[in-house]
């Protein structure tokens, strides 16, 4: 009996240890690489208008000075984005990244070269407080005056 109760004691601590295991070894993929388009991006329409994608975990959003910023939820499968909304909209995008700062998306319309942009506050961070993004749309008008006057 008192083996019993020794065994029991001990099972929590051995199944709380082998839980923790099991996720940190199945945590450890090598094969997978990280995500390529984390980050601040600009690039130019076919008519040179410039605009602006900011890329999270989960969520693309793209900040266009017409129409103000969309987010897109997207998700990656080898060279594959396929990007989609809330109004049922998907498209599926090739992925080739030329350099670690500059990759490319192209569909059966489109392609489009996006390089990347470092900017002096995060879009994520900066929604959450109002003057914060008021001073983001600013930097992002004038991000957007100065690249368009030099297309």
């Amino acid at each position: 009996m008192k083996l019993l109760f020794n065994a029991l004691r001990l099972m929590p601590t051995c199944w709380v240890f082998g839980t923790v295991s099991f996720f940190l070894i199945s945590s450890c993929n090598f094969t997978q690489t990280k995500n390529p388009m984390l980050g601040n991006w600009y690039g130019f329409e076919e008519d040179s208008t410039y605009y602006e994608l900011y890329v999270n975990d989960t969520l693309i959003v793209l900040h266009h000075h017409q129409i103000g910023p969309i987010g897109y939820d997207y998700a990656i499968d080898g060279n594959l984005l396929v990007v989609s909304n809330d109004a049922g909209m998907e498209r599926i995008w090739q992925v080739s990244e030329e350099l670690n700062d500059t990759f490319t998306l192209t569909d059966s319309l489109e392609s489009i070269r996006y390089s990347k942009l470092e900017l002096p506050k995060d879009f994520f961070l900066s929604i959450k407080d109002s003057l914060s993004y008021r001073e983001f749309k600013k930097e992002f008008l004038n991000r957007y005056s100065r690249k368009n006057k030099a297309k």
